[in-house]
């Protein structure tokens, strides 16, 4: 094709569940809003999200943007169809962490999150045979629970559309440019759209994507590729039925009970995070059979019933992590590219955390002030990495709850 030359005021490139939630938000506002989608709607890494919906954080903005998301897919009828089921969740920690986490329970009340303290014996009272051992101080969320990733997304997009978007599908954005007229999103099909500004909600593949568009390698945006793997398993009778999730800190592992009877389990191993991984070579379809062998072990120690599960699948995800766990959100007006944007580097919370990821981005793009912002998004300012200014995490040995 051509050069041909579309114009929008916003183009959000990327539709997972941020890169749609932001759309969703633009256009919400009554802005003019292209989404371009090298593949479909929710086809990478979104998809493959165990989708977890929990507000158990260590930092006091996350914790509030968390609240802010959970009560957004508790009340998402007016956005379409989240698949938000409410389970509650237990997070029991060792005495190592006993102390931290109480302390962190109450700053999680004091913003309004339902975090209650509880008892190994009332975990036990939804899995009878559970061995307690290293088991100290527990905190419940009783309001917390799981969603559906793709139909989230997807419901996002189509009230976007419903507000005038324009979603570009099988379109591939190769390069991204800034001058004096503005930003434009080069197509691989040889287009061009203008735009006032541009939001890069592009995971893993922010780097290429800036590489290509000019930015020198050492100007990289601190964002790594790291594999997460999850079992899927038919549970045996015993745990069947609306079960709260068991966050596993001392065994650095979750188990998620969905539906009526199946089992997800995934690990809270932060090591997995310095693990490289090439996203350009051969990206694993699912776990090891190492992996699979370590993570039953782990969820039959404790919670014995299990080794009596049947093997559904395994699948394997990418998370784009930076350094602190905490998302990039953040002006690329420093890199030469004015009036771009990015929203990556969500390190695992970037389906948990979409809808208040979506309301910081749309603000901060019409020029809402930080200070008038829902949420104040300098905390995830790129520069944080260089001036040591990192979003701090109590647990600091425990991946992924931060």
């Amino acid at each position: 094709m051509g050069e041909h030359k579309a114009s929008s005021e916003f183009v959000v490139i990327g539709s997972g569940s941020t890169g749609s939630s932001i759309a969703y938000h633009l256009a919400r506002m009554g802005k003019s809003v292209t989404v371009v989608e090298r593949n479909g709607i929710a086809s990478g890494n979104t998809g493959k999200s165990s989708a977890l919906v929990r507000t158990h954080y260590s930092s006091r903005i996350i914790a509030e943007m968390s609240l802010y998301s959970l009560n957004a897919f508790r009340d998402f009828d007016g956005i379409g169809y989240s698949g938000f089921t409410r389970t509650g969740m237990f997070f029991p920690f060792d005495e190592k962490y006993a102390g931290i986490a109480r302390k962190n329970s109450e700053m999680l009340r004091s913003v309004g999150i339902n975090e209650q303290e509880s008892t190994v014996n009332y975990i036990k009272e939804f899995y009878t045979d559970l061995n307690t051992e290293g088991y100290g101080f527990v905190s419940y969320e009783p309001d917390s629970g799981y969603a559906d990733p793709v139909a989230t997304a997807n419901a996002f997009i189509d009230k976007a559309k419903e507000f005038g978007a324009r979603i570009m599908l099988k379109k591939k954005a190769v390069s991204v440019d800034s001058n004096s007229n503005g930003p434009s999103v080069h197509l691989d099909d040889g287009s061009e759209i203008k735009a006032s500004k541009v939001i890069l909600a592009t995971n893993v593949w922010t780097n290429d994507l800036l590489s290509e568009s000019g930015i020198s390698k050492n100007k990289n945006l601190p964002i790594n590729a790291s594999l997460h793997d999850v079992i899927y398993l038919r549970r045996p009778d015993e745990y069947k039925g609306n079960r709260p999730t068991l966050m596993d800190p001392p065994s650095l592992a979750y188990y998620k009970m969905e539906g009526n009877s199946v089992t997800a389990i995934g690990s809270l191993d932060p090591s997995i995070d310095n693990k490289p991984i090439d996203i350009h070579g051969e990206i694993p379809e699912g776990a090891s059979d190492e992996y699979l062998e370590d993570y039953l072990q782990r969820i039959i120690q404790r919670l014995p019933a299990v080794k009596k599960a049947s093997l559904i699948s395994t699948v394997s995800g990418i998370y784009d992590m930076t350094p602190d766990g905490q998302a990039i959100i953040d002006s690329l007006s420093s890199l030469g590219l004015d009036s771009v944007y990015v929203c990556a580097g969500l390190s695992g919370h970037g389906f948990k955390l979409s809808p208040a990821y979506g309301k910081i981005v749309s603000e901060m793009v019409t020029d809402v002030s930080p200070e008038n912002a829902t949420f104040d998004w300098r905390p995830f300012s790129k520069e944080r990495f260089a001036s040591g200014k990192l979003i701090p995490s109590l647990y600091s040995e425990v991946g992924t709850i931060y």
